[in-house]
């Protein structure tokens, strides 16, 4: 996996995150930041989801985008 730069901004209604790949494309996302039933903590959902759709795009050598 190359580099992965993220910035996220935590909003009371809303978490927004956009990262920038290895390869210059960039992935945004909103959250709710807050949702107790799907996930503890927006920040960390958030690039557990990143990464998760990262390695799956390695792993089919795809640019294919997955919703998650």
């Amino acid at each position: 996996m190359g580099r992965l730069q993220v910035a996220i901004d935590r909003g009371g209604t809303f978490t927004d995150v956009v990262a920038r790949l290895s390869d210059g494309q960039l992935v945004t996302m909103k959250l709710l930041s807050e949702d107790p039933e799907k996930y503890q903590d927006a920040p960390t959902e958030a690039i557990r989801r990143l990464l998760k759709q990262v390695i799956a795009n390695e792993r089919f050598s795809s640019n294919r985008s997955f919703d998650l």
